[in-house]
């Protein structure tokens, strides 16, 4: 059924088989080869038409009678009405009918009225009837009758499929019409095929026949084609989906867990590249100034150390408490500079405080507070130290006697 299908290598036999199988005579009956004896069966399986004859091969017996002299010429009566119905399908079946032979006549006529619902159909009504079923099973054939794969292209394939043959479901007469108009329709390399095939042949020769009404149904059992079937595929399909959704999700999720932790990594990083960043920048701003603070800081340690190791206690002369007194002042100085500041400024004084102010405060000693509302009178134990307005540590504060 594809086009494009590669042309089979027919293999070679005493008496060479070329473009047509070879014709034996045997007390004056014409046989013809079987496909398997004219094809190598990896050619026949490749090709989907070949799939269809196979198929004929393995079950034309259930479909044909005993050869009789008497259904033969009764074929070949069919065979001719239906020629002469396609030549001629935009006429009447009266007209049709004048140009059947005499003798033909009620053979045709009977097979005209069973495709066309006893005549209820027009000639034209029938023959595109006809023509449109046979287009699907010949030109969507990307995947041939059956390639063991399902997806919904595949499904819909099968589901046009039944519904072509639910035309020809359990009549034997447009069983008949349809598949004796195939290897005229077929691509070329699948006309030598038919001409091959002895199973083939032996039901064109038998004509329409009761038995030819299992034919639809052995077809789409042999390639999955019934509503069960295509029903079955729908769901593995649906389940396929699932599947492949759930891979999909399952990918997506370990590619977002891999850059999650890999964009923890970089805040990771960017935190400790800041940090340090702000550590440079404070120790530029305590060594650059115009008393450079480290420095400082270092020779206060150094003189508290020489002092110890002297004296074991860290005595002070008067000209050295001067220097230390002065270090620790630049030092604080660097510190405010930077935003560092000591809160309340003074120990000194009284400070009012409510419940809502306990964030900056730490309210060490004192009563509860009543409400929210209520102001306490407090004094400041400790100083806080805040940068800006952020506090760093609370202030420690207790409440002063009221007859204070």
């Amino acid at each position: 059924m594809d086009n494009h299908t590669l042309k089979p290598i027919i293999k070679p036999q005493k008496d060479s088989v070329l473009a047509r199988p070879r014709l034996q005579k045997k007390e004056n009956q014409t046989n013809f080869l079987s496909l398997k004896e004219a094809f190598d069966l990896e050619i026949i399986e490749k090709n989907p038409w070949g799939q269809f004859l196979l198929f004929i091969e393995d079950s034309y017996k259930y479909f044909t009678p005993r050869p009789q002299e008497e259904l033969e010429k009764r074929a070949k009566i069919i065979q001719n009405a239906i020629r002469i119905l396609n030549e001629h399908h935009q006429e009447s079946w009266v007209e049709i009918l004048s140009i059947i032979p005499q003798s033909e006549k009620a053979e045709a006529d009977e097979f005209y009225q069973e495709i066309s619902r006893y005549k209820r159909l027009t000639p034209q009504e029938v023959y595109q009837a006809s023509q449109t079923a046979i287009r699907v099973i010949i030109n969507h054939d990307k995947y041939g009758f059956v390639d063991g794969k399902i997806d919904a292209e595949r499904i819909n394939r099968k589901t046009q499929l039944n519904e072509t043959i639910d035309y020809f479901h359990n009549n034997q007469y447009k069983t008949y019409f349809i598949i004796a108009q195939l290897p005229e329709l077929v691509p070329e390399d699948a006309k030598i095929m038919f001409a091959a095939s002895k199973a083939f042949q032996e039901i064109i020769a038998a004509g329409s026949n009761f038995k030819l009404e299992e034919f639809s149904m052995a077809l789409m059992r042999r390639f999955r084609l019934t509503r069960a079937d295509i029903k079955d595929d729908y769901a593995q399909s649906k389940d396929q989906e699932k599947d492949q959704i759930e891979r999909d999700l399952r990918t997506q999720i370990n590619i977002l867990e891999r850059e999650k932790l890999e964009l923890e990594q970089q805040l990771e990083k960017t935190r400790n590249q800041a940090s340090q960043e702000s550590v440079i920048e404070i120790a530029h701003s305590l060594q650059n100034g115009r008393q450079p603070a480290l420095n400082q800081i270092q020779q206060m340690i150094s003189l508290l150390e020489l002092q110890i190791e002297e004296t074991g206690e860290p005595e002070l002369s008067c000209e050295q408490a001067l220097s230390l007194f002065i270090i620790l002042r630049n030092l604080m100085k660097t510190f405010n500079e930077l935003g560092i500041e000591p809160y309340p400024k003074s120990l000194k004084g009284k400070l009012e405080l409510s419940q809502n102010q306990l964030s900056e405060y730490a309210y060490m000693e004192g009563k509860a507070f009543a409400n929210e509302q209520e102001i306490k009178q407090v004094e400041c134990i400790q100083q806080g130290w805040k940068v800006g307005e952020i506090v760093i540590t609370p202030a420690k504060v207790r409440e002063l006697n009221s007859d204070k």
